[in-house]
């Protein structure tokens, strides 16, 4: 087995740095750990994926997004899809990158348990928004 220095390079948490569009992700589980270091260690709460190895340290914006969603029982959010997405925000004065979640719209069910997007409303017809006019409105005579 070779041992590649790289290896130690990578992080254990998603950052922003690490998105360019907007990604879906499963919630495996949520852990509280221990994030900083030095005076900035403090503990919280990391969001773990299904599909990628790497977790979401969670910011107070991002935690209140969540539990607003998914209610404060953390065991709960398991199974969840979420969606990531890089913006900037300010961070102690100066706009910097981050990332923040939102939570999908919910698909529409139909019957035999396939998943289908919602339907948009049909179009209206011209013909029908055409709104008839009386012929004597054509009829007034003009005074020159």
């Amino acid at each position: 087995m070779v041992l590649l220095a790289s290896t130690y390079d990578q992080s254990r948490f998603l950052k922003a740095g690490d998105l360019t569009a907007e990604k879906k992700y499963r919630v495996k589980s949520v852990t509280e750990e221990e994030i900083g270091i030095g005076k900035d260690k403090e503990r919280k709460l990391v969001v773990w994926f299904a599909n990628d190895s790497r977790g979401l340290v969670l910011n107070r914006i991002n935690n209140r997004t969540l539990r607003s969603a998914f209610g404060d029982a953390c065991d709960g959010w398991a199974g969840k899809i979420i969606v990531l997405f890089p913006t900037m925000a300010e961070f102690r004065g100066t706009m910097k990158p981050a990332l923040r979640v939102r939570i999908p719209p919910p698909k529409q069910a139909t019957g035999n348990g396939q998943t289908v997007k919602a339907a948009k409303p049909p179009e209206p017809d011209p013909i029908e928004e055409l709104v008839e006019m009386p012929d004597d409105d054509f009829n007034d005579e003009i005074n020159i």
